[in-house]
């Protein structure tokens, strides 16, 4: 009688299939963004905020970033995300309120960061002599670092408002209030481009007179800190519809 033979069952264990595909493909991509990286030009100070991103998009998937040579002819893509830039903002508000802080105008000069960046407050009578818009000699040196500061960033949109008290002006050269604020954030706006060497794409100005005061104008502490000049930084591209700024003081 014959004996009959048992069927053997195979094995169910083991990888699954795709998973080797799928790591065909990140092996490749790696390997391709490294071939991109070889072959192009590289800032070096940028480096390790480009690595940075990659490392946090990659979480959970590379236990580390791969090395990569860095040359000076490496290129690393423009900086990108909310959060890196919202951490850009942080860095660069405490570097310029180092600034101030050297130059011993902390009491003048306020640096905040912003939900689209940093605001810079300067108030009066540091920037200008009453009535006047020509940016005083004493400030220029701060201006400078600011602008140093912020061309860290070459991305980034600067905006100056002028803002002056409620107490009238009228003469040939500032016919109201309105005039003399324009002039004064103007002058800001071509120190910050002919003498920090910010490209003027990026600067913008804005005289709002006296109609937008932080305190009331009833006494003089109150005009005075209206009388100011605020430097806008943005960042981060403020999307429609979102909420007031949540502001850190530093």
């Amino acid at each position: 009688m014959a004996k009959k033979k048992k069927k053997q069952e195979s094995g169910g264990g083991g990888t699954p299939a795709y998973m080797m595909t799928w790591s065909d493909i990140c092996t490749l991509l790696l390997c391709f963004f490294v071939l991109l990286l070889s072959m192009s030009t590289l800032d070096p100070a940028k480096f390790n905020s480009a690595a940075s991103s990659f490392q946090n998009a990659f979480s959970g998937v590379l236990e580390s970033f791969p090395s990569v040579l860095i040359t000076k002819d490496v290129f690393v893509p423009k900086m990108g995300g909310d959060q890196q830039n919202k951490r850009m903002a942080i860095e660069a508000a405490k570097k310029i309120k180092k600034k101030i802080e050297e130059e011993k105008l902390e009491e003048a000069i306020k640096v905040q960061v912003t939900e689209s960046g940093i605001a810079i407050k300067i108030a009066d009578p540091v920037g200008f002599d009453v009535g006047k818009a020509e940016v005083k000699p004493g400030l220029h040196k701060t201006l400078s670092d600011i602008a140093n500061v912020i061309n860290a960033a070459p991305t980034s949109n600067i905006r100056v408002e002028g803002h002056t008290d409620n107490v009238p002006i009228n003469t040939a050269q500032f016919p109201s209030n309105w005039e003399l604020s324009a002039a004064r954030a103007l002058n800001v706006v071509r120190f910050m481009s002919q003498r920090g060497n910010i490209d003027p794409a990026r600067l913008s100005a804005i005289g709002y007179g006296e109609h937008r005061p932080m305190v009331s104008n009833a006494t003089p502490e109150g005009r005075r800190t209206n009388r100011r000049i605020e430097i806008f930084v943005d960042y981060v591209q403020k999307k429609s519809g979102d909420g007031a700024d949540f502001t850190v003081n530093y």
